[in-house]
């Protein structure tokens, strides 16, 4: 399976009105970090904002994900002692530099009626994250703030944060089993080594009838994972950097000049007394990554400032919202694209104001 998912704007023809603007969604992956989990709601809201365009101007979004680092047998030399996977902020420093790369509008991309405009760079990037890859998204854009010269001509717009693990994941009741489980002697060091020896014995066939007929994945997303459990280092990978999460993901560290909106952003809504916040997020009703009380705490932190818009799920949709039973996962998949939906029309409508 690719790697890679890239979902460009469907082109205007000629005589119908051109887009303003050309804006790009990066879709950034939870851990394990397969972008094929994800199908089902990136092809959801790409038919959103497809079927949204009327032809009246306004902005062509392009949506792309790929794999986190380390996922893809193929993206790096085998894993051992001497090179070992990447860590979160490995993962950090590698999706920016890719953001940095893919911020350029590509050749085949459709765009006023014409091609792409080649090496014209997206007016805008919005980063969308769900769980730890929600936490890469802000710590990217707080890396761009710092120091842009790394990447002058990337526009980092908005965060889109989904079940986002922001603080503390430790603490979480999930983060709470893992953190007891590390405290086993010699358990962080040789979990890659017994999880790599149980599942070198059981058959790809095996494997894939356990993750869909115990787990109940659905027949896409346990192709993806029976693959991955017996790839060559995903499992390495996802142990490594999910330990690297326990030790990062602590007290939040970030400047309250990260979570405020730009000021042409604020200056062009002051005619509608409302602000577009630069972070919208939705976290899940119990999520088991996500300590509830600390999350409440952050949302009275961040909402009352107005720094972001966030809501919680009431329907309860699991923190993997994308992987299991077929019927729930187009629903809960739908759910959420439809919520990123209208972050974006939010978007959409104060930058008809400018």
């Amino acid at each position: 399976m690719s790697p890679v998912i890239s979902l460009l704007a469907k082109p205007r023809q000629r005589g119908v009105q051109p887009y303003r603007k050309h804006g790009l969604i990066y879709f950034i992956c939870g851990n394990p970090g397969l972008v094929n989990f994800y199908v089902t709601f990136l092809d959801c809201l790409r038919g959103m904002l497809d079927a949204a365009d009327e032809g009246s101007g306004g902005t062509a979004y392009d949506l792309y994900g790929r794999n986190l680092l380390g996922f893809s047998d193929d993206d790096h030399e085998p894993f051992s002692e001497s090179n070992e996977p990447w860590d979160l902020d490995g993962q950090i420093e590698g999706i920016y530099r890719d953001v940095a790369a893919r911020s350029v509008i590509p050749d085949d991309a459709g765009a006023e009626g014409e091609q792409g405009k080649g090496s014209r760079p997206y007016d805008f990037v919005v980063l969308m994250g769900h769980s730890v890859g929600a936490y890469i998204s802000v710590e990217v854009m707080h890396r761009h703030m710092q120091d842009a010269s790394r990447a002058p001509h990337l526009n980092l717009r908005h965060g889109f944060l989904l079940f986002p693990t922001l603080t503390h994941i430790a603490s979480s009741p999930s983060g709470k089993r893992l953190t007891l489980l590390t405290k086993i002697p010699r358990v962080e060091e040789n979990a890659h080594r017994v999880a790599k020896f149980v599942l070198g014995c059981i058959p790809l066939a095996c494997v894939l009838w356990i993750v869909t007929h115990v787990m109940g994945f659905t027949p896409q997303t346990a192709e993806v994972t029976a693959r991955w459990l017996k790839s060559r280092d995903g499992v390495w990978q996802a142990i490594h950097l999910g330990l690297s999460e326990m030790r990062t993901i602590c007290e939040e560290r970030w400047e309250e000049e990260l979570w405020e909106a730009t000021a042409a952003e604020s200056l062009a809504l002051q005619q509608q007394q409302q602000k577009v916040p630069r972070f919208f997020i939705f976290y899940g009703k119990n999520d088991h990554w996500v300590a509830n009380h600390l999350r409440d705490a952050f949302i009275e932190r961040r909402s009352e400032k107005g720094h972001a818009r966030i809501s919680i799920d009431e329907g309860g949709i699991p923190h993997a919202f994308c992987v299991r039973e077929l019927m729930m996962m187009l629903d809960t998949s739908w759910v959420v694209a439809k919520k990123v939906f209208g972050w974006v029309r939010e978007i959409e409508e104060g930058q008809q104001q400018q």
